[in-house]
């Protein structure tokens, strides 16, 4: 092989090169590394290296007049390929396809390219028994659908249900740029990037992943990087599930005196409003020292009833608690989501209404409290001592220590009694959300605890568990996710409050004030 730069040329053996290693899956050795980067230092004017089997072939370092310069990858989103009309590539990371299988054929007008490394990876998650090895084998069975429908292979674009074209991108793996930036190619997230760089030189290019550090890498090599959303919210008002609105007076005059008013009055006295309103969401009307505490029902501001609702002698101290609280003794909502930090107030509330609607108000016949085993660590439930009871009783100690708090005297041992005696009777169970699945839930009031820790495949499947006159309650803290593969959009809890927002069984409620204690909203605040 002949190395040409300048005036001077470098006669280098084949075998040599061979070594190298450029076609490996590891990429080249360290010596290979300082012999290239030797190679490059002779000439500033380095743009690749093209490796061949063929005996005498030239390796030309200077770059060909026929075409432009391309010595990084971020001149790739520059180069004339990036033609006007051209449709947008959208190469997929494993963790998109974890949360959201589906979306192989959901991207409309734009190229998608699959990297053969993330079916590897897709292979690999298969056998877990969780909801990623599920998630891992729908992604699979999509992908297999799309290959039977167009001939028995995605080596080539194929068209998608929503207008786009699907394909698994085999080679085209910039392995010389990922070891010239110090990332090592066996990885499978840097290959997952060089992949994504090979298809930045044919059009504009979008690395989509829900990996923050594999996003980073992307963007450092030039190509541009999106987090996948599967929920989007329009504004903030919409994501608290309630909002302040200032009102003239005459209007809150006449809901005091009629009990409600028309959304449209808002406009017609000059009030503004930023956009539509939901379906069970709240507002405070508020004019100077006057207001009122509303809910959208239909078309209408409905007033909230000026006793206040309470729970198992639980009363809400916050108007957020109390549009919450009115939602969870609400007959005509099914499904529920409480979201919030830590201290505010999610878990407490549902467990009081489930206990005054389950013991006192025979409204249901049992509440049904599930959490997700998420483990710290490798400590999952199977390592833990005892039968399935003892297992569970430390991922339920949130529980107990809710009902602690609704006993008279917070007396540990008063709750114990209360737990045992319930659970004799029926009417109270603790359960892991990994026991779901075949389930039919009747007459039952259902709270779902750390639902952010969960897929929204798993949602799915909860859902589609409820009978009649069942209420199922989601609680969970969006901005402290421990599950892999989820983010702060992309989690059950999320997914939940989009897909279901303006249905009339459906209500959100955002928590945002500490309440557990002095203690904790100080802690909150601070640090």
């Amino acid at each position: 092989m002949v190395l040409a730069s300048g005036p001077y040329r470098y006669w280098v053996p084949n075998s040599v090169i061979g070594r190298f290693g450029s076609r490996g899956a590891t990429g080249p050795p360290p010596v290979a590394q300082a012999a290239l980067q030797q190679s490059r230092w002779v000439s500033n004017r380095f743009t690749r290296i093209c490796d061949t089997s063929a005996e005498g072939m030239v390796t030309d370092l200077l770059p060909p007049t026929d075409r432009p310069t391309t010595a990084t990858p971020a001149a790739a989103n520059r180069s004339p390929s990036t033609a006007a009309g051209q449709r947008t590539r959208l190469v997929l990371d494993t963790s998109v396809l974890i949360s959201d299988p589906s979306c192989v054929s959901a991207f409309s007008d734009c190229d998608v390219v699959i990297p053969l490394t993330v079916v590897e990876e897709l292979d690999g998650l298969k056998r877990r028994l969780d909801d990623v090895g599920r998630s891992a084998r729908a992604a699979l069975r999509s992908l297999e659908d799309l290959r039977v429908r167009h001939g028995g292979s995605l080596a080539h674009p194929v068209p998608t249900d929503a207008g786009g074209t699907l394909q698994i991108e085999i080679n085209n793996i910039r392995k010389h740029l990922l070891v010239e930036h110090g990332l090592d190619p066996s990885i499978p997230d840097n290959r997952i990037i060089g992949a994504a760089i090979g298809q930045a030189e044919l059009g504009p290019t979008t690395m989509v992943s829900n990996d923050a550090a594999l996003r980073i890498k992307a963007a450092h090599l030039g190509v541009s990087a999106a987090e996948h959303q599967l929920a989007r919210r329009d504004d903030q008002r919409s994501a608290s599930g309630w909002s302040t609105l200032e009102a003239p007076h005459e209007l809150i005059d006449c809901l005091y005196a009629a009990g409600a008013v028309a959304i449209d009055a808002l406009a017609e006295h000059g009030a503004t409003t930023e956009s539509t309103f939901e379906q069970n969401e709240f507002a405070v009307l508020r004019c100077g020292s006057q207001s009122a505490l509303v809910r959208v029902v239909g078309d209408e501001f409905v007033l909230l009833s000026s006793s206040v609702p309470e729970a198992w002698g639980l009363r809400p101290r916050s108007k957020e608690q109390r549009f919450a609280l009115e939602l969870l003794l609400d007959p005509s909502i099914s499904v529920l989501a409480l979201d919030g930090r830590a201290g505010t107030g999610k878990t407490i509330l549902a467990i009081a209404a489930g206990l005054e609607q389950v013991v006192e108000q025979n409204r249901f016949e049992r509440l049904a409290v599930y959490r997700p085993l998420v483990p710290v660590g490798r400590a999952d439930v199977g390592f833990l001592p005892g039968g399935l009871d003892e297992k569970l009783d430390p991922w339920m100690a949130a529980i107990h220590d809710a009902v602690v708090a609704l006993t008279d005297r917070g007396n540990i041992n008063d709750a114990r009694d209360l737990v045992d005696e319930l659970t004799v009777r029926g009417q109270l169970s603790l359960e892991s959300v990994t026991f779901l699945r075949g389930r039919s839930l009747q007459r039952q009031m259902v709270v779902i605890d750390e639902a952010q820790n969960l897929e929204p495949t798993t949602l799915r499947t909860i859902l589609t568990r409820v009978g009649d006159g069942t209420k199922v309650v989601f609680t969970g803290d969006t901005s402290q996710i421990d599950a892999p593969y989820l983010a702060e959009s992309n989690n059950a809890l999320s997914v939940l409050s989009s897909a279901f927002a303006g249905q009339r069984c459906f209500g959100h409620i955002t928590l945002t004030a500490c309440e557990r204690s002095d203690v904790a909203s100080l802690a909150a605040e601070l640090l």
